[in-house]
């Protein structure tokens, strides 16, 4: 079984041979720019038996790559779970948190799904986004670089422990319970974002990634200006939203309430 790799070897020589190719093109066209200029029509006539030699070798690599290309079976990589295998691989090398199997993981807040097989075209998906790729190391650090880019977003504390008071608050009304009881975080998320349009922008995932770092701020964060919540841990420590710590560190969250009100 090829994989991309070697096809990648295959490729790059061929590459490179068009753009030395092109290169060369570049100074006989400005050789023969000169040459009109100047009115040197005799060597403009031998310059341009240069550039039509470039263009066959142009054509002939191009074939050749082509070819390459063609002979590689996507299909068949993703169905033999070479890319999967692959793709896994990468992903710990570069440290990345990894729990799922068979084409759907989480790589945290990331949902990765791998779709292939004889009936479905070869595909990945990080969340909703499709990533155009049969290469896994690019895949994986396409992952790699968009943790890291969340991880270094400012997030604001204190006004995303508001938001959640208030959808808390919410819920309780809607579900008749009074202030202060317990709920759960999964029907407080759909509260925070009502609207299936708004689900879109702000999914489960985005959820428990700003919830990771409300909880890793510890219990002095989880506080509005007027009132003290707490949350609970699933009891079987496998329920509930996962969230993921910087450091690695698992948890199970599963509900809120309102510890103290201090107004």
């Amino acid at each position: 079984m090829q994989d991309y790799k070697t096809l990648l070897s295959s490729l790059n020589p061929l590459l490179k041979g068009i753009s030395d190719t092109l290169t060369s093109a570049g100074k006989t066209e400005k050789k023969i720019q000169k040459d009109v200029d100047s009115g040197n029509l005799t060597d403009a006539r031998k310059d341009l038996a240069v550039i039509q030699a470039s263009i066959e070798q142009l054509q002939a690599k191009a074939n050749a790559i082509q070819a390459e290309i063609d002979s590689f079976d996507t299909q068949a990589y993703f169905v033999s779970s070479e890319f999967e295998q692959q793709l896994l691989s990468a992903c710990t090398d570069k440290g990345i948190n990894i729990i799922g199997e068979k084409g759907v993981y989480e790589m945290f807040p990331y949902k990765i799904r791998i779709i292939g097989d004889e009936e479905h075209a070869a595909e990945v998906y990080m969340n909703r986004k499709k990533i155009p790729s049969y290469y896994p190391e690019y895949v994986a650090d396409t992952i790699y670089k968009g943790i890291a880019k969340l991880n270094k977003a400012a997030f604001n504390t204190a006004s995303f422990m508001e938001e959640l008071a208030v959808a808390y608050e919410v819920t309780c009304l809607r579900t008749g319970a009074r202030i202060g009881s317990t709920q759960s975080l999964t029907k407080v998320y759909r509260n925070l974002a009502p609207m299936s349009r708004a689900r879109k922008d702000y999914d489960m995932q985005a959820f428990a990634f700003d919830l990771s770092r409300l909880y890793e701020a510890g219990t002095e964060a989880w506080c509005t200006k007027t009132d003290t919540y707490d949350f609970g841990t699933s009891r079987d420590g496998k329920s509930g939203i996962r969230v993921l710590s910087r450091t690695g560190v698992e948890s199970f969250i599963s509900t809120i309430r309102l510890l103290q009100k201090d107004s």
